[in-house]
């Protein structure tokens, strides 16, 4: 009996999801873990907005910037975002002030989002391990991939390497079904992916552009 492919997601970047053998699959969590400044936040942006694109439910969790942050950006690069909120396929989740959520209404809010969409952003895991301890933001994280499975969603998690202990990027990389590392060195910037599930991938390290209209560009 022939096996069944995955379901694929695309990133929005074209090159990526050739390196992913199609795009990622559905449903799985991608953890975009890396440098301060490797462009995590604008691989994120891209792959919601090429997802409501698509007409898909997204949901961007802002817990590093405010809504409005996050838009600016988008625009800076070319992308209409208000007609797709319009549409009702595009959400901005404000968490960005820690004073309006404790820790169990935080989950409470991902996990109901995450039950009523099919793709999200949570931007980033590293400011709720910040805020509120390691353990906690595994937790949540668990709860993320448990809920989007059950859901047959797909997620971008952000994590900036360096802000928390080796064992907790440790433990995030294992619970994260696709892992992609992005490195800040002298000569630029660099996307490599570490890990996947349900698909193959290439081993190959990838330059970083950023442009306007086109968002990541890998080189």
């Amino acid at each position: 009996m022939e096996q069944k492919l995955p379901e694929r997601a695309t990133t929005g970047i074209e090159m990526l999801d050739s390196a992913l053998n199609g795009g990622i699959p559905v449903p799985s969590l991608v953890l975009l873990l890396g440098d301060v400044g490797t462009g995590k936040s604008v691989i994120c942006q891209q792959f919601i907005y090429a997802q409501a694109k698509l007409g898909f439910k997204s949901v961007y969790f802002c817990i590093d910037h405010q809504p409005e942050d996050v838009r600016e950006n988008m625009h800076s690069l070319g992308w209409d975002v208000e007609s797709y909120e319009k549409k009702g396929v595009l959400r901005f989740i404000n968490m960005f002030s820690s004073e309006d959520y404790t820790f169990e209404g935080m989950k409470e809010v991902v996990e109901r989002e995450i039950r009523a969409c099919e793709r999200f952003v949570f931007d980033s895991i590293s400011s709720v391990a910040f805020v509120h301890g390691e353990r906690r933001a595994y937790e949540l994280l668990q709860r993320m991939k448990k809920t989007a499975r059950a859901n047959s969603a797909v997620g971008l998690i952000n994590a900036v390497r360096g802000m928390h202990s080796r064992s907790f990027e440790v433990a995030i990389q294992q619970l994260c079904c696709n892992v992609i590392s992005l490195r800040m060195k002298r000569d630029g910037r660099y996307l490599k992916i570490v890990k996947t599930m349900k698909t193959g991938h290439t081993t190959e390290e990838f330059g970083i552009e950023i442009e306007r209209g086109i968002g990541v560009n890998l080189i």
